[in-house]
């Protein structure tokens, strides 16, 4: 049996060959693949390194220079002015110069404008109301308001704008509410509010 399987071998060779060649050789690029995983320099696909960080990954000493400070002066001088559109124009010629001498007279010349007509006075305290009914004036007076930070003394003035004054100089205006109390408005638009008096 030893014998004839030793002389069929031989025989089959060739064919196991041509079979192999038709199918392909499975050890085709294999020295290639294990040119690239298996080397004694490295591996040659390896990416470059040359960064500081790389290099501190792969274990090696990195020396790092300080920062030196620049010599001389790094910052540049003042920032020109900005430029206005009155700039621009000029550029453009749409404005004389600065320095061109102004015109004065010619046919342009303003007219000064005529006064300005004052309203007829209210006669025995009426006034002309905008429907034109006759509407009574306001009665002008003063009266004492009691506030926390002391006496305000009101003023009623002939448009109907009831003003105060507290003992501190501060003065504001007074609203009257639909409660029948006042709020007092100062002139940095702070508010109080206090029952009117009876």
């Amino acid at each position: 049996m030893r014998r004839i399987a030793l002389v069929v071998l031989p025989a089959l060779l060739p064919v196991l060959l041509a079979g192999c060649a038709y199918v392909g050789d499975p050890t085709a690029g294999f020295g290639k693949f294990a040119g690239d995983v298996f080397s004694l320099s490295g591996n040659p696909n390896r990416p470059v390194i040359d960064s500081r960080n790389a290099r501190r990954v792969m274990g090696e000493d990195v020396t790092i220079e300080p920062l030196q400070v620049e010599p001389g002066n790094v910052w540049p001088g003042p920032l020109p002015p900005p430029r206005t559109v009155a700039d621009i124009q000029r550029e453009q010629g749409r404005l004389p110069p600065i320095d061109a001498p102004v015109r004065r007279g010619g046919s342009l010349e303003p007219q000064p404008l005529p006064p300005f007509p004052r309203p007829p006075a209210p006669s025995a305290g009426i006034r002309p109301a905008p429907g034109g009914t006759q509407m009574a004036a306001p009665a002008v007076g003063s009266r004492v308001l009691q506030t926390p930070a002391g006496p305000a003394t009101t003023t009623v003035s002939s448009n109907g704008v009831e003003t105060y004054v507290l003992p501190n100089g501060r003065t504001g205006i007074v609203m009257p509410n639909a409660n029948g109390s006042l709020t007092l408005i100062g002139p940095d638009g702070t508010t109080q509010t206090i029952p009117a008096p009876r």
